[in-house]
């Protein structure tokens, strides 16, 4: 049995890969924020919470639980309150108290809302592609950045890493 602290081979491999994901994916986070930030005035985790809000509200009744938007954008409860009350002041989201569960707030997207994705997806989608093509050219992992633009890619070649 090895020590705590040291790896193997293949375990600092592991960490490398996901170090190099890990980057990858800042990158391209930072790009999209960007750019819904200049042309919507919306930062990125704001239209994802936009986002998780319309795919939700086609799943159910046109609503999404306060606990669901905050598990679908990953932030804690306190922190999508808090990003739910900026949205709802900028006329994006209305809340309401749920039916059949006082405790629980339902989260409805606004018409303003919806104008502000049905423009933002195909920003937030050039803005990956965008930075996509700039990392291959800075020599970025080419297994990553190919799932990234053909996700069938990885799973044709039988990688651990496929969809």
């Amino acid at each position: 049995m090895k020590p705590p602290g040291e790896t193997t081979g293949e375990g600092s491999a592991l960490n490398a890969r996901w170090r190099a994901l890990d980057r990858l994916h800042r990158r391209i986070e930072g790009s999209v924020d960007r750019r819904l930030h200049a042309d919507l005035g919306l930062s990125l985790r704001e239209f994802q919470a936009l986002t998780v809000l319309q795919e939700g509200a086609a799943t159910a009744a046109g609503w999404l639980y306060l606990h669901d938007l905050a598990a679908g954008i990953g932030l804690s409860q306190s922190a999508t309150s808090r990003l739910v009350t900026r949205l709802q002041g900028r006329g994006l989201l209305t809340t309401a108290t749920a039916a059949h569960d006082r405790r629980s707030v339902d989260v409805h997207l606004t018409p303003v809302a919806r104008e502000a994705l049905r423009r933002g997806i195909p920003l937030a989608e050039e803005a990956v592609r965008h930075t996509v093509r700039i990392l291959a050219a800075e020599g970025a992992d080419r297994r990553l950045l190919s799932y990234l633009q053909d996700p069938h890619d990885l799973a044709d070649t039988g990688s651990p890493c496929g969809p």
